[in-house]
């Protein structure tokens, strides 16, 4: 199938961040089977921000637990125009579905996507599509600040039965009121849609409060995210009930 990408960017230049040098063979090998050609490795955080002040790149896959500059500070830092790259430069997060801190701190900080092992080379394609196709409507530097990337569980390097919310206040209950609000499945969702109710992960963390306006970006990440999230379908407010 043809890509739909513009031409500049059907054999994009990819930045690939991982400490663990296996690991960097693995996703490259994965890559230039893909037939991308353009993909150079460094082994950390600030390697990152030091490649990033000499050379463009139009799209990067980092770790998230790196020592010294973690994958989601290094995120929050591009967001926030802390580095040479644009601040909507796609970032993809290679993690794992079961670390719900990391899952929360990247939706808040807009990342494009995840990458999660073990991969397979179809949906590594697609995800490295969809995160070049995407435009980011970029938020107030101070939104991207408030996201708290001090996460315990990269510190203790484990993931706890019930991972720390990066979000500053607990869920709250939002009972449906069949006049003002009606249930869809993450499928339906479209972006400008408002949320009746928060959506939470599979062990209670928040990841979106009610009221909050869906954009596309956010119900990409979403329907990524469907495996782990509590609930399979979500509310939102009918039209006219905002």
């Amino acid at each position: 199938m043809e890509s739909p990408l513009p031409t500049r960017l059907k054999n994009p230049h990819i930045l690939l961040a991982d400490d663990d040098e296996f690991i960097r063979r693995v996703v490259r090998h994965v890559l230039t089977g893909l037939g991308f050609e353009h993909v150079r490795e460094v082994d950390s955080g600030s390697g990152v921000k030091e490649v990033l002040g000499t050379t463009p790149f139009d799209i990067l896959i980092s770790d998230v637990q790196m020592p010294g500059l973690n994958g989601i500070e290094l995120l929050r830092q591009i967001r926030c125009g802390q580095t040479d790259a644009p601040r909507d430069l796609p970032v993809i997060i290679l993690t794992s579905f079961s670390n719900t801190e990391v899952l929360s701190a990247s939706l808040a900080l807009d990342v494009n996507g995840f990458l999660v092992k073990p991969m397979k080379p179809a949906t590594v394609n697609a995800k490295i599509i969809q995160a070049l196709g995407e435009r980011i409507p970029l938020r107030d530097v101070k939104a991207y600040l408030s996201v708290n990337t001090v996460l315990n569980t990269l510190n203790e390097g484990k993931v706890p039965d019930h991972a720390g919310v990066s979000i500053s206040r607990p869920p709250q209950k939002h009972e449906p009121h069949p006049g003002r609000s009606v249930e869809v499945s993450i499928n339906e969702l479209g972006p400008g849609m408002v949320l009746a109710r928060d959506i939470l992960l599979t062990d209670g963390t928040l990841l979106l409060s009610a009221k909050h306006a869906l954009g596309r970006i956010t119900i990409n990440r979403l329907q990524e995210m469907r495996e782990v999230l509590k609930e399979k379908t979500c509310w939102v407010v009918q039209p006219g009930n905002g």
